[in-house]
């Protein structure tokens, strides 16, 4: 009876560290932007400040940061019929609902900061940097999702906007 009353002591003992250390340990913080990890392919159509629209394919992929809630993402559109290329990528940290980080244009070798906030399909943010600053904003949900960019004081273009598929 003795062994068994042992026993039985070490089983509660053991539960009850083990319960303790699980609570004591932080739990891994929760990526709102997870939902948008992974490779989405659809078609964009720029609105040109002069002339036509244009329509080219794009890829934008989402790779999350490791340890820390936040994405790179990465924006490849090109048309070969107009030879229209844009390689962009943006670097994304989150913070609660806040949204900051950097990006680049590769193309053309500028780039500045983003700071913005978390949405509840995606995010909204304002691309600052010394030759071009836009607003952009990423909404997705299953297997669609929607980037739009509307620069301030282009001489180029109005809007981008991309309708993407990852499913």
């Amino acid at each position: 009876m003795r062994q068994s009353y042992r026993v039985a002591v070490y089983l509660a003992v053991a539960a009850v560290s083990t319960l303790v250390a699980t609570e004591n340990q932080a739990a891994p913080p929760v990526d709102p932007l997870a939902s948008l990890a992974g490779r989405w392919v659809g078609m964009a159509t720029m609105t040109s400040i002069s002339g036509p629209a244009s329509n080219f394919k794009c890829v934008v992929t989402y790779i999350p940061r490791r340890g820390a809630p936040g994405m790179r993402q990465t924006l490849r559109c090109e048309d070969g019929a107009t030879n229209f290329k844009l390689h962009a990528a943006t670097d994304l940290t989150v913070e609660g609902e806040k949204l900051t980080g950097a990006w680049q244009d590769k193309i053309n070798d500028i780039g500045g900061t983003v700071d913005g906030t978390v949405t509840p399909t995606g995010f909204d943010v304002q691309l600052s940097g010394q030759f071009f600053a836009a607003h952009m904003a990423v909404a997705g949900q299953g297997c669609d999702q929607s980037v739009r960019v509307l620069p301030q004081n282009s001489d180029v273009f109005i809007e981008l906007a991309a309708n993407l598929k990852k499913c």
